[in-house]
């Protein structure tokens, strides 16, 4: 609004979804900016962390999703951005497929396994 037309790119629709109708008119019909603290409130960020520990912090994020199998990352980030605005029964039945399609059987027991003895050696 503050530049004179109203949000593109689905920034109308997208931010109701995610923050409440009231909340979404009220960010986007005033134009006001959102102190960091206040977007992480409301779920916008993630995490606010200092200046200077923006890399480590965004390092650390990354060293915790490559931990994983890569075609694991894959299939959820498939699974979350292809079923995120689907009725929750069609976005299962894409989870699902996204699992049918990643992971084969023998894969499960072996992740499962190594899950289960990571747990066990923890606890």
């Amino acid at each position: 609004m503050a530049l004179g037309f109203p949000p593109p790119f689905g920034g109308s629709q997208r931010l109701p979804r995610h923050v409440g109708r009231r909340r979404a008119l009220e960010m986007i019909l005033t134009g006001d900016p959102i102190p960091a603290a206040r977007a992480a409130e409301i779920g916008l960020v993630n995490a606010v962390v200092p200046a200077d520990a923006l890399l480590d912090a965004a390092r650390n994020l990354a060293a915790r999703i490559v931990r994983h199998a890569p075609t694991a990352v894959a299939a959820c980030l498939r699974s979350v951005t292809r079923g995120i605005n689907l009725p929750i029964d069609e976005g299962l039945a894409v989870e699902a497929a996204s699992f049918a399609a990643t992971v084969p059987t023998d894969g499960v027991r072996t992740g499962l396994r190594g899950f289960l003895d990571r747990s066990n050696a923890s606890g």
